[in-house]
């Protein structure tokens, strides 16, 4: 089957002498992997356009019940003008990381594409300073399409809140993830779409919130679907 698919290039890795392994994410699919044969050549036409955060018209070589499937042509849809700064890329790094860690293979959820490709446009829009806050605002959006989102309450003028890992909710004490007010401001402006330069150290305890959220409730999900197997 010939595909035809919009898509966002999550990772990508050298395979033999001139061939890449690319990883996609793509409305029609969902996450897949193909083979790029020739595309490190310097003849190639499509090796420019599978950088990673990369947003381009792929066409698929889609085998059944194949892991690996083969790309036989790919041309860039959006060109990104500031993601080649440090910042703006760890930043897209780390949105394509949630969705490589969180999506499974080859199902398609269009939703969760357009929060991807949206993410993006906004990244490559913003100045250095501010890209981390945007890929904040884009993994806590993803958590609420998968249906386990953070119910935040605005912030107050106690030291800290605490967040809880099952529930999401968000209380001033007990049992789940201890956030400073500082760090806790920093994520709310950004889920509500205020950028904003954040300090190395609430980068830290936001880093560790997000992990440790995002894999209980994956893990949570895989017991469920594990058990539902079993029945």
């Amino acid at each position: 089957m010939i595909i035809s698919a919009e898509s966002i290039v999550l990772h990508s890795r050298r395979y033999g002498d001139s061939s890449r392994i690319v990883t996609l994410y793509t409305r029609e699919l969902g996450k897949v992997s193909v083979v790029a044969k020739g595309a490190r050549t310097t003849k190639s036409t499509i090796g420019a356009a599978l950088e990673p955060l990369s947003h381009c018209r792929c066409t698929i070589y889609h085998g059944k019940n194949k892991e690996l499937h083969t790309l036989s042509q790919a041309e860039t849809i959006t060109k990104r003008r500031n993601v080649s700064t440090l910042e703006h890329l760890q930043a897209g790094l780390l949105m394509c990381e949630s969705i490589v860690r969180t999506q499974p293979q080859e199902q398609a959820d269009v939703g969760t594409f357009v929060l991807l490709a949206k993410a993006l446009e906004v990244l490559d829009s913003v100045e250095a300073q501010l890209a981390y806050s945007v890929t904040v605002a884009m993994r806590c959006r993803l958590a609420e399409v998968m249906g386990f989102g953070i119910q935040f309450v605005p912030p107050s003028e106690h030291a800290s809140v605490v967040v809880d890992v099952t529930y999401g909710s968000i209380a001033l004490a007990g049992v789940g993830i201890q956030l400073s007010k500082n760090a806790y401001d920093a994520l709310y402006a950004s889920r509500r779409g205020h950028w904003n330069t954040i300090a190395d150290a609430d980068m830290l305890e936001i880093e560790s919130l997000l992990s440790l959220y995002f894999s209980h409730h994956l893990e949570r999900r895989i017991v469920s679907q594990t058990y539902s197997h079993l029945r």
